[in-house]
C-alpha cells in the first residue's frame, strides 16, 4: 500500500480481527494469568482457528508485544519528521518520547499491566528484545538520511539508534520495578542524559 493510502475494507477487516484477537487475549491474561491462559483458550474466545491466528502471529508470546509494531512505524515518521537541524542523539531522544507518549497514554493501566507481564516472563521478554532489534532497524534509514550516512555502510546510525531503543527499554523497565508511579518519559530523558555525559567524558 502506498503511504499516504487509505487502508481498503479487506485491511480494515484484517486490522480489526487482528485488534479483537489482541484485546481479548489481553483481557484473558489479565484475568487468569498470562501462562494459566493457553492459546486455545484465547482462540476460543475470538471464535478463530490457529491456521487463522498464525496469519496474523508468530506466537503466543506475539500477543503482549503487538503494540511494538506500531512503535516502529511511529518512530520511524517521528525520526523524519524532526527538524533538521536537530543533533541525531536530540531527534532520537524526541522521537522515543514522542512515540512512547502517542502509544502509552491512550490506556496506560493496560500498557502498564503488559509491561508487567513482559516483565515476569522469559519467552515474551526475549522476543520484545529482538522486536527492539527491528524498532532500531527501521530508524536507522531516516537516521542515516539526517547524518548524510549511508545506513548499510555506516555504523553511527545503527550505533545510535541501537543505544536510543535500548535506553527506552531500560526506562521501561526501570518504571516497571518502582510500581509505575513515576513519568515514563522523565525516565527516558534520564536515560539520554546519561549516555550523553559518558560521551563527554575524556
Amino acid at each position: 500500500m502506498a503511504e499516504g493510502q487509505a487502508p481498503g475494507l479487506r485491511e480494515r477487516k484484517k486490522e480489526r480481527t487482528r485488534a479483537q484477537i489482541i484485546e481479548t487475549a489481553i483481557d484473558l491474561f489479565l484475568k487468569n494469568g498470562y501462562e494459566q491462559t493457553t492459546l486455545d483458550e484465547v482462540l476460543g474466545a475470538v471464535e478463530i482457528s490457529r491456521r487463522t491466528f498464525f496469519r496474523y502471529f508468530e506466537s503466543k508470546e506475539d500477543l503482549l508485544i503487538a503494540w511494538m509494531d506500531q512503535l516502529i512505524e511511529v518512530a520511524r515518521a517521528s525520526v523524519r519528521a524532526r527538524p533538521p537541524g536537530e543533533p541525531p542523539l536530540v531527534a532520537l531522544r524526541n522521537a522515543i518520547r514522542d512515540t512512547l507518549g502517542q502509544l502509552h497514554e491512550g490506556n496506560l493501566p493496560r500498557f502498564v499491566a503488559v509491561q508487567q507481564f513482559v516483565s515476569k516472563t522469559p519467552a515474551v521478554r526475549a522476543r520484545q528484545s529482538e522486536r527492539l532489534g527491528h524498532c532500531a532497524e527501521a530508524v536507522c534509514e531516516p537516521l542515516a538520511a539526517r547524518m548524510n550516512l549511508d545506513p548499510q555502510r555506516d555504523l553511527a546510525p545503527r550505533v545510535l539508534a541501537n543505544c536510543a531503543f535500548a535506553i527506552m527499554q531500560c526506562a521501561i523497565d526501570a518504571w516497571i520495578a518502582r510500581g509505575a508511579t513515576e513519568d515514563l518519559l522523565e525516565l527516558v530523558e534520564e536515560g539520554f542524559q546519561a549516555l550523553a555525559r559518558e560521551h563527554e567524558r575524556p
